[in-house]
């Protein structure tokens, strides 16, 4: 029995996966015998379908890594490098590395989850005021006015019409708004904001920060750097990223020098030629790619913060600035007229 393909596993569930399993294995049990006692203590019917899933492919003369590929649900790196594990001896380390891989995912999607969500929670209050203050607010006015005698020019005007416009027409209005929020939802499901945010810095500065952090783990585990771009040019989503990463590659291949491939590609910065050369030619070049994913990630983060920082006063700004107009334009006609009262 094959689980079904799903759902994608989150990179937490995963990294917890690996993490349970390289100590498992670390231990010196069999893999069969670690996924039963993962089954054991699964927390739910589908990390329970799942496992079980492994374990009978294991225990039907599959190797680790194939019941891994046949669930479907798995993303290829991870059964890619648990076969690179299952080959090389080293299934512990490698298990290990992807958890900590998989930990900086969650923690990355995290970041930009927060980028993307705030502006569009923000956007939402800022409508849903201005909407009450049209269609609640301004119609009290009116009515002040009316029993004044008095007619609303300039701003007041406007806002009094848009106000009685979609009073007069709300059902009309509701489908419209029903309508905007189902092309929103659909604009993030199916990725065209991701793809939008793949245009900005702190997109490319994670794209390297995933790049290192794969070139260190694949060279950990036994792989060259050609073989680790080449698992880099699979889980890198950024298309910008992926060229250049491909274009390092043939370079690399083509006989030149990976810290001259990196530089001539600029899959990295200028300022990391230096030091990935020293990596490379003193043997030490998986423990540079961990500082530099790190570097990334960290630059990326912060622009991420000030991103964040700048858009929450911008947008308090902006919804002053329209209430604060609509309130004025109401209110000085009106003490105009009580003055002239009084």
């Amino acid at each position: 029995m094959h689980a079904k393909k799903t759902h994608q596993i989150a990179p937490l569930q995963l990294a917890s996966f690996c993490e349970q399993l390289s100590m498992i294995v670390a231990s010196g049990l069999p893999v069969s015998e670690g996924v039963s006692l993962l089954l054991d203590d699964a927390a739910d019917e589908k990390t329970r379908e799942i496992l079980a899933a492994i374990l009978h492919s294991t225990e039907a003369g599959s190797t680790f890594h194939e019941a891994i590929r046949e669930t479907m649900i798995f993303p290829a790196y991870v059964s890619d490098m648990i076969e690179l594990g299952e080959l090389s001896g080293r299934l512990d380390e490698v298990l290990s590395s992807l958890a900590r891989y998989y930990e900086r995912e969650a923690s990355i999607r995290e970041n930009v989850r927060d980028a993307v969500t705030y502006p569009l929670i923000m956007t939402g209050m800022l409508f849903c005021i201005l909407l009450t203050l049209v269609l609640k607010v301004l119609p009290v006015f009116e009515q002040i006015y009316l029993g004044l005698g008095t007619d609303l020019t300039g701003f007041a005007a406007v806002f009094l019409k848009i106000s009685s416009l979609l009073t007069s027409h709300l059902p009309v209005f509701a489908a419209v708004l029903a309508l905007l929020l189902t092309v929103v939802v659909l604009f993030i499901r199916f990725g065209l904001l991701r793809h939008m945010l793949q245009k900005k810095e702190f997109a490319s500065d994670l794209a390297a920060s995933r790049l290192a952090n794969c070139i260190a783990m694949s060279l950990g585990s036994g792989l060259d750097t050609d073989q680790g771009l080449l698992l880099a040019e699979k889980i890198v989503d950024n298309p910008r990223m992926a060229a250049r990463i491909k274009q390092c590659r043939d370079l690399s291949t083509s006989g030149k020098e990976f810290a001259d491939a990196v530089l001539t590609s600029q899959v990295f910065g200028k300022s990391s030629h230096s030091l990935i050369t020293i990596g490379f030619r003193t043997g030490t070049l998986d423990e540079v790619m961990k500082k530099l994913s790190l570097e990334y990630e960290e630059k990326a983060n912060r622009q991420i913060d000030r991103f964040i920082a700048a858009l929450e006063p911008t947008l308090v700004i902006v919804l002053s600035l329209i209430i604060g107009l609509i309130l004025v334009s109401f209110l000085l006609p009106l003490i105009s007229i009580m003055t002239s009262i009084g």
